[in-house]
């Protein structure tokens, strides 16, 4: 499943196009060799051991094609095993040449990735640090380490432990302004807390921004000063850092990252850059690996890390929901094949990473790619991480429970669900239906159906995917669905007949002042043709009536601006990051005004519709007068509704 999915939906509005003509030379690139010298090879028959051979076959087998069918210039893939280094290979371009210079192969031992998300667990382990010296109470309220004050909805503390399992209660926001200062990051326009502390998981950068922001606080140096020396060095990281942009003499091994069209994508500076800024090198991020997986003690103490590695809050906060996984401090748990693993996935525009370990197995796999690729790409790491579960700790496929009120539990789970990561209380909450809502069907015998993925019950209201890692765990009171847990840190939500209803009330009212919009120079101009024919008009509208249609037109300019709004943020990931949309804000300002003038116009649209009716004005200037009445009252619904009028942009 899709569990990850980026609330603002970056690439829903891209068109999918081939990357570039020298993808096609994508499998001339090796590991420390170039895998073109390497003669094909089939994997051993039998039952596959984890050897440097056996995975060197068959990520040699799969990557090459994975990587060309995705439209995915280049990746880098590690596996460790028992403190060992099992493989580090490199496949196709770190740089495709797509601004003129020359194509740059992927180099296993140096070439550097973005790992976006990722960045997380570095920072979930200084932060640990912290609480190992007494430093930091991991449940205690937040505000004794902070020098400003978060805005609070509800009366339960805000800990760390809640920060660090993404149950803080923060709703997601975008920035249009691009920065390096973490200070100002955190401190300017939070976003709002929607849901109270430990009660509703939603993943949230602010939230491990925050949390970074309380290691440089606590320990008196800058965040990337601090985890570099306590984290980084410490686990053998000597190509690696959050600093943006890179250091000198690490910069020309970072290549660019590439759209889905084969673009390069800017550089992104990042203000919550514990949440996401981290550059590694694959030969760096095995010794990690291995650094977590030996529980170094250099790092924390054992015990430490077998408490980030455990529930951060437990079922007694969750109940039904903790089935399908909690979070750790920092880390995603799951299960594959009965096996715990523990992991975590990062997105950028134009890169993509994931490790998992397995803490019994003492065995992690990680890897990077540098594009977004098409349709195809999109499952490309899931992919790799099943198919090396299933090569090297195959289990029983899941079986459902059987029990006989199963299909009726999946129907009442079927249904429109929204994310608990998403907005809530800005602008862009109007539009949850159209960009981030979830969707899931049952299939009349028990099974639910996410996307094209299928989860069979294997206990009461407890559903897992037939072959990966996938799980959905329904929280039930009163005999109905409150609430869903689709992954550690990601609720769903019923979605409510108000939201349903947002969208399709705004494109109704469109449509409605896009008539009288247009009826009302039609009318003027057949007026006009009778008048010059010599036959009897009526009188021409009355004022009333003109500053009625005048604001229609306001409400209707509103709307469109709006439009204009989504479409170049649907549309513009890249902008996004540059920084190069701030132009958007004063638009967003100039829609809330056009917007509250369309409000007002309801008023004088009303008086006019009365008047109408009075002097039996005729049924077409009634009709469109009660038309145009009838979209600015479902239009000012919609922006009370949809929060289009409040002061905060999130933005």
């Amino acid at each position: 499943m899709n569990t990850t999915r980026n609330v603002t939906r970056r690439a829903m509005a891209l068109i999918v196009v081939a990357l570039l003509a020298s993808l096609s030379l994508l499998t001339a690139c090796g590991s420390t060799s170039s895998s073109a010298s390497l003669p094909p090879r089939e994997p051993p028959a039998g039952e596959h051991q984890l050897t440097s051979e056996d995975v060197n076959a068959w990520l040699d087998g799969k990557l090459p094609d994975a990587l060309k069918n995705g439209d995915i210039p280049g990746a880098v893939v590690s596996v460790v095993k028992d403190g060992q280094v099992v493989t580090t290979r490199g496949y196709g371009w770190a740089d495709t040449g797509a601004s003129g210079g020359q194509p740059v192969a992927v180099d296993p031992q140096k070439s550097l990735f973005r790992v976006a998300s990722v960045s997380k667990i570095p920072t979930s382990i200084a932060a640990m640090q912290l609480v190992e010296q007494g430093k930091v109470d991991l449940d205690a309220d937040i505000r004794a380490y902070l020098d400003f004050e978060i805005e609070r909805r509800f009366d339960e503390p805000l800990t760390l432990r809640h920060l660090l399992t993404h149950s803080a209660g923060f709703e997601e926001q975008i920035s249009l302004t691009p920065g390096t200062d973490l200070e100002a990051y955190v401190k300017n326009d939070p976003p709002a807390q929607v849901f109270a502390p430990g009660t509703t998981p939603g993943y949230s950068n602010y939230g491990m921004a925050l949390a970074g922001y309380i290691v440089q606080r606590v320990s008196g140096q800058p965040f990337e000063t601090y985890v570099r020396e306590h984290v980084l060095e410490p686990a053998g990281m000597t190509t690696s850092t959050y600093e943006q942009p890179l250091p000198k003499g690490m910069a020309s091994s970072l290549g660019p990252g590439y759209t889905s069209t084969g673009e390069e994508v800017p550089f992104e500076f990042m203000g919550d850059f514990p949440a996401g800024s981290l550059t590694v090198s694959a030969p760096d991020f095995a010794t990690f690996m291995n650094a977590q997986l030996s529980r170094s003690p250099g790092l924390l103490r054992e015990e430490t890390w077998e408490q980030m590695w455990s529930p951060g809050l437990g079922e007694e906060r969750f109940g039904n929901r903790a089935k399908a996984g909690e979070m750790g401090l920092g880390y995603f748990e799951f299960t594959r094949h009965g096996r715990r693993i523990v992991e975590h996935s990062g997105d950028l525009q134009g890169w993509h990473s994931k490790f998992e370990l397995y803490p019994e197995e003492k065995t992690g796999i990680f890897i990077s790619y540098n594009g977004d690729g098409n349709e195809s790409s999109r499952s490309l790491r899931e992919d790799l991480a099943q198919g090396f579960a299933d090569r090297y700790f195959p289990g029983d496929a899941v079986k459902a429970s059987g029990g006989k009120d199963s299909a009726e539990r999946a129907r009442q789970v079927a249904g429109s669900y929204v994310p608990s990561r998403t907005f809530w209380t800005t602008f862009l909450s109007a539009w949850i239906p159209a960009y981030s809502s979830v969707s899931i069907e049952h299939t009349g015998d028990g099974k639910l159906k996410v996307d094209e993925t299928q989860l069979v019950e294997v206990e009461p209201w407890v559903w897992r995917q037939v072959d990966g890692r996938g799980a959905i765990a329904a929280q039930v009171k009163d005999g109905k669905v409150v609430s869903l847990s689709q992954e550690p840190a990601f609720t769903l939500l019923p979605m409510t007949l108000l939201q349903q209803a947002l969208v399709p009330v705004f494109g109704v009212c469109l449509v409605l002042l896009l008539v009288v919009t247009v009826a009302w120079p039609v009318g003027a101009l057949r007026r006009r043709r009778a008048l010059k024919r010599g036959r009897e008009v009526g009188a021409p509208a009355p004022w009333l009536t003109r500053v009625a249609r005048g604001g229609g037109t306001v409400a209707l300019a509103a709307q469109l601006t709006w439009i204009l709004i989504l479409a170049v943020i649907a549309t513009s990931s890249s902008a996004i990051t540059s920084g190069s949309l701030t132009w958007l804000i004063p638009v967003a300002r100039c829609a809330q005004v056009l917007q509250v003038l369309g409000v007002v116009a309801v008023i004088p649209a009303a008086v006019d519709l009365v008047m109408s009716l009075r002097r039996r004005a005729g049924w077409r200037r009634v009709t469109m007068s009660a038309i145009l009445l009838a979209a600015l009252v479902a239009l000012a619904w919609w922006a009370w509704a949809g929060n289009a009028l409040v002061p905060r942009l999130g933005m």
